[in-house]
């Protein structure tokens, strides 16, 4: 089987429809796994194990665009809190992932006349939906 490897790349970053992949230049869909309880042997020998739920966040590193009132920085601001759809296709032809986060405020400004970037996790809203390309 040959190597494989993947690329963010002319990808796509849509949240509640509007694109944002020119602001985008670190994209993540991060899983965090709690578990809840121990492990339980019974007299049989047989063993419960602990429940495992999986949660999900969006990761966004985006050039902070705070004078553009319809940039990232604002859509976050004026919706803090809100859950929206997004959509994320990584590269043109692969894999995208759908589903819906809570949009949470991003940090604004930082040092005096250098390139800006903002760093945002928004929850996922259950487990986002992978859909790959027809072979």
């Amino acid at each position: 089987m040959p190597i494989v490897e993947s690329r963010l790349k002319n990808g796509l970053l849509t949240i509640d429809g509007t694109p944002f992949a020119t602001q985008a230049s670190n994209v993540t869909l991060s899983p965090d796994v709690d578990e809840e309880g121990d492990t339980l042997e019974v007299l049989s020998g047989e063993e419960i194990l602990p429940t495992e739920k999986t949660s999900w966040t969006l990761g966004i590193e985006a050039i902070q665009d705070f004078d553009d009132v319809q940039g990232f920085v604002n859509y976050c601001f004026q919706n803090a809190g809100d859950v929206v759809p997004f959509t994320w296709r990584p590269s043109a032809a692969g894999v995208s992932y759908a589903g819906s986060v809570k949009i949470r405020a991003v940090e604004i400004g930082g040092d005096v006349n250098t390139r800006l970037s903002t760093s945002a996790e928004f929850p996922c809203q259950g487990t986002p939906v992978a859909t790959y390309p027809a072979p």
